[in-house]
């Protein structure tokens, strides 16, 4: 094979690999796009587990937004879910109660799925690249841990008799518990919603969440259980 010969040969397996690539890429695109369209459209349980399986085998950001979208649908979250968890913050402590521990009272994720838990939503909206998604996980996860290490079980916000006082109830017994564990989760948790919300340039900036997670990390120090404790003890202030 002459010198051309093997240019061209070379020329022409880029060319092939070049349109692979291609066609692989259309391939994301269109199942990205029936993606976005399965989420619109989801309403259920079911829906939202059929939208997370159409991305399988795809690391995009966009992919991994669906995912995280599918967690927040298959848990029973609407519009008027996600205004209610963020009006509670601008109340004040009229409720009585902390005004983040108010609005964290709508963000348990109260379905046990293995697929649609709070850890996996911290996960896949972090991997989402969308920062709003990452801060709404993050304050998922802290939500269903201590509603649920603090009552045992998981208060469902869908349900007509929910009362967000319930959250209270379970900081208070984790506060009086001072388990070491329970508190090192709630002090790395912290520290990650600290990373999500207070970092500089947000809007939480100066807000309730982050005057509550500083004052609990500045309290701490290097001790992720102390952090916890001191951000209990923040959210059963008023």
């Amino acid at each position: 094979m002459t010198m051309t010969q093997k240019h061209l040969a070379s020329l022409l397996l880029m060319a092939i690999a070049m349109l692979g690539l291609s066609a692989c890429e259309q391939q994301e695109d269109l199942q990205i796009a029936a993606a976005q369209e399965c989420i619109d459209t989801a309403r259920t349980s079911a829906d939202a587990d059929r939208c997370y399986s159409s991305v399988a085998g795809l690391e995009s950001e966009k992919a991994y937004l669906i995912r995280c979208s599918s967690h927040y649908i298959a848990q029973g979250f609407t519009g008027t879910r996600f205004a209610s968890a963020f009006q509670r913050l601008k109340d004040g402590a009229t409720s009585g109660q902390d005004p983040m521990a108010t609005a964290m009272a709508y963000m348990v994720f109260a379905n046990s799925s293995t697929t649609h838990s709070a850890d996996n939503a911290v996960t896949d909206c972090t991997r989402s690249g969308v920062r709003s998604m990452q801060r709404l996980a993050t304050m998922t996860k802290l939500a269903t841990f201590i509603s649920n290490a603090g009552l045992g079980s998981i208060p469902d916000p869908t349900s007509p008799s929910f009362n967000p006082s319930q959250i209270s109830t379970a900081i208070t017994n984790l506060v009086n518990s001072n388990d070491p564990t329970s508190n090192t989760s709630v002090g790395t948790i912290a520290q990650q919603a600290s990373t999500a919300y207070c970092n500089e340039g947000s809007s939480f900036k100066d807000g309730e969440v982050c005057k509550n997670i500083q004052n609990a990390i500045n309290a701490g120090g290097a001790d992720t259980a102390a952090i916890g404790r001191a951000l209990l003890q923040q959210l059963q202030s008023i």
